[in-house]
Formats: structure tokens, sequence, C-alpha cells
């Protein structure tokens, strides 16, 4: 066999099994934590920093909430976006650490009066406005119970203009990360004028879900260890900083 012959299979044999994780975020931007078309973001942002420290690939599957749900379950992917708190189903999974804290505000039509919102015994009748399989643990009995309505939308953007067209005796509301309200008012300065809670109703780290396989155990460690050092040397604060 002439060299170059080895060289072609030494190339080949690399890249067929090369280490590759398989990763499943959503197909509709979540900003500033993830944009599908350009794969920025905080979230993507760090993910990229990963493979280039470790040389691990990342393939991306961008599908619906519920989709990636099912797909880190059955180990069709190795992880996808998630928080712990938002979690329903209560199978075992591995974990990252907390990428970045996920503060909810409550958003309601301009001029509402938020106290209306505030509890639960004031908001039967009332509509809660939430994008397709996104779970709002303090909603979820309510709804279930129907005392509450369940609006859903495929984004946030189109919760947002469908609140801001509602007056102020509109009993919908929607409960959403500060950080893609304040994306959006930027973007669409009409916005601003819904009324926005100051105070924080809801709290979650974002975090990276792994599959419960030996896959996902190898690569939640790989993924807390760089996640940690990127925490250390102060580079995860200079990835949240390009966003604010």
């Amino acid at each position: 066999m002439k060299p170059y012959y080895v060289i072609f299979f030494l190339f080949f044999s690399t890249s067929l099994f090369a280490d590759n994780l398989r990763i499943a975020l959503p197909e509709q931007d979540y900003p500033p934590y993830h944009f599908v078309c350009s794969k920025t973001g905080i979230l993507n942002d760090v993910i990229t920093s990963f493979s280039m420290a470790t040389g691990i690939q990342i393939d991306y599957t961008f599908v619906p909430e519920m989709r990636s749900a099912k797909m880190v379950k059955r180990g069709d992917v190795d992880a996808r976006m998630e928080s712990e708190v938002w979690l329903v189903d209560n199978g075992p999974y591995y974990w990252s650490q907390e990428i970045v804290v996920i503060e909810d505000v409550l958003v309601v039509a301009r001029g509402a009066e938020l106290i209306d919102f505030k509890e639960l015994s004031s908001l039967k009748g009332g509509v809660l406005l939430g994008r397709f399989g996104y779970v709002y643990p303090k909603y979820e009995l309510p709804v279930v119970n129907k005392t509450l309505q369940r609006e859903n939308f495929y984004s946030d953007l189109e919760i947002l203009q469908s609140l801001h067209k509602d007056t102020d005796t509109s009993k919908r509301f929607t409960v959403m990360s500060r950080s893609v309200v304040n994306w959006y008012i930027q973007k669409y300065p009409e916005l601003a004028a819904l009324t926005i809670s100051d105070e924080n109703v809801a709290e979650a780290p974002l975090q990276l879900q792994f599959s419960y396989n030996s896959r996902g155990k190898k690569y939640a460690k790989e993924f807390n260890d760089f996640l940690q050092s990127l925490k250390d040397n102060g580079g995860l604060a200079k990835i949240i900083a390009r966003y604010q």
C-alpha cells in the first residue's frame, strides 16, 4: 500500500468515527439565548466554545420542544436545552451546571393592573398565553382544573404581539423571560407599551439535559468540566455580556 493511501485511510477513519455531540435545540428563536439561523446566542456560544476547546463536533437538530424531549429520553440525541425546574418528566437524566438564570416576569396588556394577575384566586376565567410544549409550573394545575384557560403560540414574539392588541380589561397574560421581553422591545419599540412586572415571578437555571445512558453521562461530565473552567476564567461572563 502506498503511503498516501495510508494517509487517506487514516483521515477517512478519523472522520468516520469522529466524536460528535448530538444536541436538539428549539426550532424557534429564544433570544438572547438561542438564535436558529445564525446558531448564535448565549447557549449556542457556550456550546461552540465547548466544541472548540475539546474538539468534539456538534450535530444540531432543530425541532419543537415536545419532540426534543422525546428524542433525549429515547437517546436519539445526547442533549437538549432545558431546566430541571421546567421538567415535567420524572425520568432520570444527567444535567449540566447552570449556564445562566432565566428570570420570568408577568406581562399583560397596556394599562392593565398587574395586581389582578398576581394571585391564582383572581385568575378565574383568565387566559395564559404560552408556547407549545412549554411548562409554566405555577399555572399547570389551574389549567388542568379549567379555572384558567391556555392559548398556545409558536413564538414569544407572537405572544407579545397578540397581547399588544388587547385592552386594559383583558384577562389574557403571559409569563416570559425578562431578557426575551427586553430583546423584543428593542426590536419592536411598540411593545414597550405592554405592562411588565418589575419583580420576577419565577427563576430557573438554563441547562443542558443529557440522556440517561453512557453517552449522556460522558458528555455531561465533559461539558460540566468545561463549563466550570469557563466560569472560573471569566469566559462565560464575556459571552453573556455580548447579548446585554
